[in-house]
């Protein structure tokens, strides 16, 4: 999967919005590639544009600027066998496994409604995968005919990620999988993604806030901040030496369960908060960076390739400690 200069603008509605020119830059020219069998975590704080992305590369929403290439086809111009083909191999986890599920639908339905869609086997073969899929990834098979309420948050992310799985895709977008989980079933889930992946070769573009989750199960790693990549680089080379400033932040306020490290020296952000609406000038996190010069203020600074590493920063962290 590749994205060229892929922009979203959403115009800004409500109290307090000066004009009906107002715009949110959800996604500001944003390229970025996809790589096979990889899991590319996409990282940020809340607000910064992640899920727009993961929709855009999904086509649940259409870019109002720049393209999306899948296996070097532009989603955008696909015909209607095209979309077909394209919507099994490209599937997505949602955050939220209570608003997800149709309540009114009993799980056998849920699971077996892409097969139903796209018009796969006989309605007997349909259940049968189903009853496959639901074993695949921990869901006892008497449990058909209930409906979602009758499971607790983990089973129902299960039941997702077996919907997920039932057109035998090629690319899951994991939007926030497990944020809305316990820490303890959080890490079933994770497994479970992780041997799923191992299994049929899955890749994953995997969206989280959470960088302890991102540790444990990325390869590469794409930090956002307010619309824009900042950072892309090895989940190892990212996590233990940052070139971009907010790299460095997000990562000093991961907390560590360790004592030991609990007095140890972390950077508090301050400055004023940029607006997605009327971003500063010059690079966007210049109001918050205490390495900021004058150039920041200026001069938006250009994603720079350096080895498998990228980051948009005029003084990147090796220059400046």
């Amino acid at each position: 999967m590749e994205c060229e200069n892929l922009k979203k603008y959403f115009v800004a509605t409500g109290k307090g919005m000066k004009s009906k020119k107002d715009v949110v830059r959800a996604v500001d020219d944003i390229s970025l590639e996809i790589y096979k069998n990889e899991t590319l975590a996409l990282v940020g704080e809340s607000g910064c544009g992640k899920s727009t992305l993961g929709r855009l590369i999904i086509k649940l929403l259409d870019p109002t600027e720049g393209e999306v290439y899948y296996k070097e086809s532009n989603i955008a111009t696909l015909n209607k066998e095209g979309i077909n083909k394209f919507r099994k191999q490209v599937q997505i986890i949602f955050q939220d496994p209570y608003a997800s599920l149709n309540p009114r639908m009993k799980v056998v339905d849920l699971i077996r409604e892409p097969l139903r869609t796209h018009n796969i086997a006989k309605k007997k073969e349909q259940i049968e995968k189903v009853a496959d899929l639901m074993n695949l990834v921990g869901i006892r098979t008497e449990y058909m005919t209930r409906y979602p309420h009758q499971f607790s948050g983990g089973q129902r992310q299960r039941i997702g990620i077996a919907r997920a799985l039932a057109l035998n895709p090629e690319l899951l977008i994991c939007d926030e999988p497990v944020s809305a989980l316990d820490v303890s079933i959080q890490s079933q889930i994770l497994n479970l993604l992780k041997k799923l992946q191992e299994k049929f070769n899955l890749t994953y573009l995997f969206i989280s806030h959470d960088l302890a989750v991102v540790r444990y199960i990325s390869d590469r790693v794409c930090v956002m901040f307010l619309g824009k990549i900042v950072e892309v680089g090895s989940c190892k080379d990212l996590f233990e030496h940052p070139l971009h400033p907010y790299t460095k932040f997000l990562m000093s306020a991961v907390p560590l369960p360790d004592p030991k490290f609990r007095d140890r020296d972390r950077v508090i952000l301050e400055g004023d908060i940029p607006s997605p609406i009327n971003p500063p000038p010059g690079c966007r996190f210049h109001t918050r960076c205490p390495y900021a010069r004058g150039i920041c203020q200026q001069e938006e600074p250009q994603l720079v390739e350096l080895g498998d590493r990228k980051y948009a920063c005029h003084f990147p962290l090796e220059r400046v400690i």
